[in-house]
């Protein structure tokens, strides 16, 4: 028999800028997308090959950028336009039972989640069009957190570790 789980947590600038990260993180892991930087980095090594035989360096500055870009300055952009789009502070009162999780008094249905997946710094919930984050720290302890594991497990049926 399950028990239920009940965790509060507030969803600050900080763990919404967490959040966003490990789900962008988990989505550039698994996306056709990561393969562009291996792309700028062929590009990057024909050019200096290029520039070595006396060829103009365009090649090199542009895939360079283009390096830099993906690797150094992507997520540090994004994560701007993201503190920009922040907007207030909320509390959130999580309670978690076979039936439904309930957030706030709204009940979602477990048959509404699509998918749960484990991250190291939480769960990250898509359910009906949404996501919602439970940081791990919320959580009272680890008995409680392998618990939530166990039944979003069983309950959803994609449920992904990483």
């Amino acid at each position: 028999m399950f028990s239920p789980i009940q965790f509060n947590y507030t969803w600050d600038k900080e763990s919404f800028l967490e959040a966003s990260h490990e789900a962008y993180k988990y989505e550039m892991k698994h996306s056709p997308k990561r393969f562009l930087g291996w792309l700028f980095i062929a590009m990057t090594q024909f050019g200096v090959i290029a520039a070595f035989k006396g060829a103009p360096v365009g090649l090199l500055l542009i895939s360079t950028l283009l390096v830099g870009y993906w690797y150094f300055l992507r997520w540090p952009l994004r994560r701007m336009m993201l503190a920009k789009q922040f907007d207030s502070e909320k509390c959130y009162s999580v309670l978690v039972q076979e039936d439904a999780i309930t957030i706030n008094q709204e009940p979602i249905a477990w048959e509404w989640v699509q998918e749960v997946i484990s991250l190291q710094k939480g769960f990250l919930l898509l359910a009906k069009g949404s996501f919602f984050f439970f940081p791990k720290s919320a959580f009272l302890g680890s008995d409680e957190r392998n618990a939530f594991a166990a039944l979003a497990k069983q309950k959803v049926q994609s449920y992904i570790k990483e």
